[in-house]
């Protein structure tokens, strides 16, 4: 299955479902979201993997990554979250460690109530990112 998404323009929100796809999936369906009438600028992201049960490689998502980035200024997205129903995700824990390294706002989620309150400007503390470091201190 491919990757589609839904523009919330009440919600300002653009959420993002399908199997784990590759870095040319991710720019064929970025593509489709800015060309789109109904974004605006400021929309929060929410990549939903609830569905998804092929994980990509770190490879892969480095690749994805780059699109993401390239795409962002465009986009002019606030926030991403990636929700996950895993309670380890290595394609999700690589893409936010990436995303942290290019200054990306993208954080892990485990629960969609967490990755919204995120989105809409809630502290980080829900982030799955967040609870692997405090568990490890």
């Amino acid at each position: 299955m491919s990757l589609s998404y839904v523009i919330d323009a009440d919600r300002r929100l653009i959420t993002i479902t399908g199997e784990y796809a590759d870095a040319a999936e991710w720019n064929r369906l970025l593509t489709a979201v800015l060309d789109d009438r109904a974004l605006q600028p400021g929309f929060a992201f929410l990549r939903d993997l609830r569905g998804a049960t092929h994980p990509v490689e770190p490879a892969t998502v480095v690749g994805i990554i780059d699109v993401v980035r390239r795409f962002w200024p465009k986009l002019q997205a606030t926030r991403a979250a990636i929700l996950t129903p895993r309670d380890v995700d290595p394609a999700a824990l690589v893409a936010h460690a990436l995303a942290d390294a290019q200054h990306l706002p993208l954080q892990v989620f485990r629960t969609y109530e967490e990755a919204i309150a995120w989105l809409n400007g809630a502290a980080d503390g829900g982030s799955v990112d967040e609870r692997t470091h405090s568990e490890r201190a």
